[in-house]
């Protein structure tokens, strides 16, 4: 890694640790307040009501969210482990074997008129920007041929363009042979020709379109934090769950409801972590000037309105 990656690495490290203390005092935060309620009986009804409506729903699927989460999450973390090794194989010389590359740049999109091989060939295989592409290993270097699609390293990086001239050896360089290399949609060649020994794999066809826009995503930081946030999140909400469940079990057992043998499958946790502020939510999204009042009344939260703004 260069130094300038090595940063970005470093800053995408500092931010995610922020991120996460931030996202922890908020959810402790919230956590402490919906087992204070719960502890004092102000969701009792919202307890009761969802145990008895999670009875009569039936188990079939409950378990159907908890696999999607867990497989959605399974695929960015292959999606991540993928785009790490698209990047780390950017940067070997030899890549031995098939792998993928994404097309960074237009130079390949599109059929400059000056280019009138193209068409006289019959070449249709041009490569849009963040299309993903298999690329093979070099052939020797007499097997390659005019028109091929090769990738070869400059100092800016991996350059995938077409040959379209080979020189043999000669007077001039009688051990090598220099292999001149252009874009589709450039209308010049490349500046200085190509050896052999700077070229890295051969482009035979196989793509698929658009997707290294994902994998160029997730190689950038904003990608790295997506994938840490999302592993946090996956640690997170069973801690979370798993201490509301307790509490509402014990609050059950404190109302000793007479039908209580054990929470249902589908008893769903939301509902009761929200029921707080859904009344609060609910006015002000239709009259955000309206300022509600809080106060409790025979051991139950009441929300009243100011003079004038009660519902008719």
């Amino acid at each position: 890694m260069t130094l300038y990656e090595k940063y970005v690495f470093v800053l995408c490290l500092i931010v995610f640790l922020c991120f996460t203390l931030l996202f922890t005092v908020m959810i402790v935060s919230l956590l402490r307040s919906t087992v204070k309620l719960i502890r004092k009986g102000y969701e009792d009804e919202n307890i009761r009501a969802e145990y008895f409506r999670a009875k009569k729903k039936k188990k079939r699927f409950v378990w159907l969210p908890k696999v999607a989460a867990f497989v959605v999450s399974v695929v960015f973390v292959l999606a991540f482990c993928l785009s790490m090794v698209l990047f780390f194989a950017e940067r070997t010389n030899d890549l031995g074997l098939a792998t993928l590359r994404v097309v960074k740049t237009p130079s390949m999109a599109t059929k400059h008129e000056n280019n009138a091989y193209l068409d006289r060939n019959n070449l249709v295989d041009q490569l849009q920007v963040f299309d993903l592409i298999l690329v093979h290993d070099l052939p020797d270097e007499s097997e390659l041929e005019l028109y091929d699609i090769v990738v070869y390293k400059t100092e800016n990086g991996p350059v995938i363009h077409r040959i379209i001239g080979i020189e043999e050896p000669n007077e001039k360089h009688p051990d090598v042979r220099y292999f001149r290399l252009q874009g589709d949609a450039n209308k010049y060649s490349d500046s200085y020709p190509v050896l052999y020994s700077q070229m890295q794999a051969i482009y035979r066809g196989e793509r698929v379109p658009f997707v290294g826009n994902i994998v160029l995503f997730l190689q950038a930081p904003a990608g790295w934090l997506c994938i840490l946030l999302i592993l946090f999140g996956q640690i997170a909400i069973p801690i979370v769950e798993k201490i509301l469940t307790r509490e509402i079990e014990q609050r059950l057992r404190i109302m000793d409801s007479a039908d209580w043998k054990e929470l249902p499958a589908s008893y769903s946790i939301a509902p009761i972590v929200i029921s707080r502020f859904r009344m609060s939510m609910r006015i002000q999204r239709k009259d955000p000037i309206v300022h509600i009042r809080i106060h409790e009344e025979k051991g139950n939260l009441k929300i009243t309105l100011p003079k004038g703004r009660q519902k008719k």
